[in-house]
């Protein structure tokens, strides 16, 4: 910029009266770095230049280095060629390589800078016709070579520019077009000039929203010399790349014009001169508990440090999880200071008291580095195990601070204890425990299938052998991983995997966790999946179906079987369970499959009836109320055959009305019933054959609960009662109330 100011670049070139978008590229012998910038005047001092950051590249494992070890490569194998009628001789170079290669790599960047320097003496002479070179045969070739100290063999070759242009070209990204940046994330082809300038691109759409337009590239590091890499840059952008007058000495250059501007306009500056540190958030403490000194000054350090412009977080930064899991914790990009809100769903396992924290990067796909370390120390484990709350400190300086709240509840309403977590970044932390456990993620999370699936089959295998404190831990584990996949953010990945593992085990454990799975994940699996599924239900239960006795764990797996039936068969599939119903072990499972699929209608109705007046405490109401409640569903292809829809009111309404005497640990059964109703008397659709008496008859129940009931137990209704009025009244319920039913709906 300061040669803008100096007029060493034309304003042709780079007009900066107006604000710019300006990308750097600055591609040197180790690194590839890229950032973009808004440039613009100040409006109260034009000599000024404003400059804010708005990305930097994650990849820089890209340099001119790479380009010399390609041709330095290429070179051994022509070394190898020119003493090919020796095969003694190239099994010595081949032994040798070691000490080779670092000669050849001095030739290679010799040849590039040759390549290059002609190059650009073509383009010097392009204008005048009458000079040129003297030679054209002496111009097509370059000899590179001579004494390999060390080795007693000479090397003698040759390269076209053609030939090196073909070892490089891999490096120019020639597949890659200005508009990829928008998918990004589906590109292989990574070790190249552009595709970091597309993952500026894209984190610059993402900041600015919207189109991303470079204004000017400035070329910078000494690979900038090299014409193959200015030539990508101008046929990519369509722009004639600004290349630095002294590539090599630019940054040392420009961090001296730096220092002279910030002195001779320091009063103008000063409204952008922050103090690193002082805006970063401070922890904030739980009413009666001191915020922790050690976690207040980690987000505050350095003080007296300058910053210029806006300061951004590179590359988004995950917290590590069990197996691979991560979760976005600060998104890259992200203008600091930042403080986050609480991220919930993390938990503890029972009796832990010690917990990894590592913090990692994105590298490429689903691939993760880990770049810090952290860890959660507690006074004492918790023998339930605890939820975790997270919120994330940075800081202008980028040092990282995480505090924690710690609850009995995933909703944190029971807070346990507050806690900080320090973070190491870049290094090991000496304090970090020896234990590899970490979090467990929260619901929603996207899990490392196999990873997953492969602890869940070895935890299964453990918990046989296991025994005592050791079987419980186990127990622990699988309870959690279990209900951690269920939740999985990515249910439809698990589809194929784990209907092979279906078909493979016969391990019982393993078998009951897979169907518990499958049936909170088959609703996004394809069709064929879903059959594939129904038929391995229906294999699991063909023993019990043709009266075969069973035992143990075998009956557990039967019974979740039969409930994941009712979510992926067909109704003539789930219609062959109907009469497990007669048995006390399969009672549940059985009428809540019917009633899901909408099955056999009549038979629901039956048993509900006889349960609504049963006076007998062997009845379960809760059960069949809520099997009539899924069967009377009018949505998706309507109800079952064979219900009685105003006697199903007249039977819901006798139990609302006259059960007033009731517990409020039991005011499930009524929930149930006022579903029921609801979906009895649902006027949101066409087709309700309910009567007019009944509906009035269910309004008149309804209006009645306050009367029947006492205010805890209202308390306990009023969600569903809510949902029932809107439901007679046509109503269209609230994404909360539609979540509400669903949950109702399961079991």
């Amino acid at each position: 910029m300061n040669q803008v100011q100096n007029g060493e670049i034309s304003n042709h070139i780079i007009d900066l009266s107006s604000e710019k978008n300006v990308l750097v590229f600055d591609l040197g012998g180790g690194t590839l770095d890229i950032t973009m910038h808004k440039i613009k005047r100040r409006e109260d001092c034009p000599d000024v230049l404003k400059v804010d950051e708005i990305a930097t590249n994650r990849y820089t494992l890209l340099g001119g280095d790479d380009f010399d070890q390609a041709i330095a490569d290429v070179m051994f194998e022509h070394y190898q060629k020119q003493y090919s009628t020796s095969p003694m001789v190239v099994r010595k170079l081949q032994q040798e390589k070691k000490a080779i290669m670092p000669q050849l790599l001095n030739y290679a960047e010799e040849l590039k800078l040759e390549l290059s320097e002609r190059r650009q003496a073509e383009s010097s002479y392009a204008a005048d016709d009458s000079f040129g070179w003297d030679d054209e045969e002496d111009a097509e070739e370059f000899f590179v070579g001579g004494n390999m100290g060390g080795i007693g063999y000479a090397y003698d070759d040759s390269f076209t520019q053609e030939a090196v242009e073909k070892i490089l070209q891999p490096f120019m990204g020639k597949n890659l077009q200005l508009a990829d940046y928008k998918k990004i994330d589906s590109l292989q082809d990574t070790k190249n000039i552009i595709y970091p300038i597309l993952d500026v691109l894209q984190k610059s759409a993402a900041k600015l929203g919207g189109e991303v337009k470079v204004d000017a590239v400035i070329v910078n590091g000494g690979m900038s010399k090299f014409y193959m890499v200015t030539d990508r840059l101008r046929e990519f952008f369509g722009l004639e790349p600004i290349v630095a007058l002294d590539p090599d000495q630019a940054v040392a250059r420009g961090a001296a014009v730096y220092h002279y501007y910030l002195h001779k306009y320091a009063k103008q500056m000063q409204e952008d001169m922050r103090m690193v540190g002082a805006e970063a958030p401070a922890l904030q403490p739980l009413p009666g508990k001191a915020a922790a000194p050690k976690a207040a000054a980690a987000a505050v350090q350095q003080r007296g440090a300058i910053e210029w412009g806006k300061n951004i977080l590179n590359d988004s930064l995950y917290l590590g999880m069990r197996d691979g899991a991560v979760q976005e914790l600060v998104a890259g990009g992200t203008d600091l200071p930042y403080q986050s809100d609480y991220i919930k769903g993390f938990q503890l396992l029972p009796d832990k008291a010690e917990i990894a924290i590592p913090i990692k990067r994105r590298t490429f796909g689903d691939t993760y580095q880990t770049i810090g370390n952290g860890h959660l120390k507690l006074e004492h484990g918790y023998k339930d195990g605890a939820y975790v709350a997270i919120r994330v400190l940075m800081g202008s300086n980028k040092v990282l601070s995480m505090e924690m709240l710690l609850s009995s509840d995933v909703d944190m309403h029971q807070i346990l204890e507050q806690k900080t977590a320090e973070i190491v970044i870049g290094g090991d932390n000496p304090d970090a425990p020896a234990t590899k456990l970490k979090f467990n993620p929260p619901a929603g999370t996207k899990l490392n299938v196999h990873n997953e699936l492969h602890g869940l089959q070895t935890l299964c295998e453990r918990k046989s052998t296991a025994k005592g404190n050791a079987q419980k831990d186990v127990i622990n584990k699988l309870s959690q991983r279990t209900s951690s996949i269920a939740a999985a953010g990515n249910k439809a990945e698990f589809a194929r995997p784990l209907l092979e593992m279906l078909c493979y085990t016969n391990n019982d454990e393993l078998r009951l966790r897979l169907f518990t799975i499958a049936r909170k994940h088959v609703a996004y699996w394809t069709e064929q999946q879903r059959q594939s599924l129904a038929r391995e239900c229906l294999n699991q239960l063909q023993g019990v179906l043709q009266g075969f006795p069973c035992y143990g764990l075998k009956i557990n797996v039967n019974i979740q079987a039969i409930y994941t039936l009712g979510c992926c068969g067909s109704k003539e599939q789930v219609a062959k369970v109907q009469p497990l119903a007669a048995e006390n072990r399969y009672y549940t499972a059985s009428l809540y499959a019917l009633g899901k699929s909408r099955v056999a209608g009549s038979f629901v109705q039956d048993v509900f009836q006889r349960d609504a007046y049963c006076e007998s405490n062997k009845c379960n109401l809760q059960v069949t109320a809520h099997a009539l409640g899924m069967a009377l569903r009018l949505e998706d292809g309507g109800r079952a055959a064979g219900l009685d829809v105003d006697k199903a009111v007249k039977d819901l309404c006798f139990i609302i009305n006259n059960r007033t005497v009731l517990d409020v640990n039991y005011s499930s059964e009524i929930v149930c019933c006022l579903i029921a109703l609801a979906y009895a008397c649902d006027q949101r659709f066409g087709g309700n054959t309910v009567s007019a008496a009944s509906m009035e008859l269910a309004r008149q129940t309804l209006a009645n609960l306050n009367r029947n009931y006492s205010t805890e137990v209202m308390m306990r209704l009023a969600k569903a009662a809510g949902v029932a009025y809107k439901m007679l009244d046509g109503e269209s319920l609230s994404e909360d109330e539609e979540e509400f039913l669903l949950k109702k709906l399961e079991i």
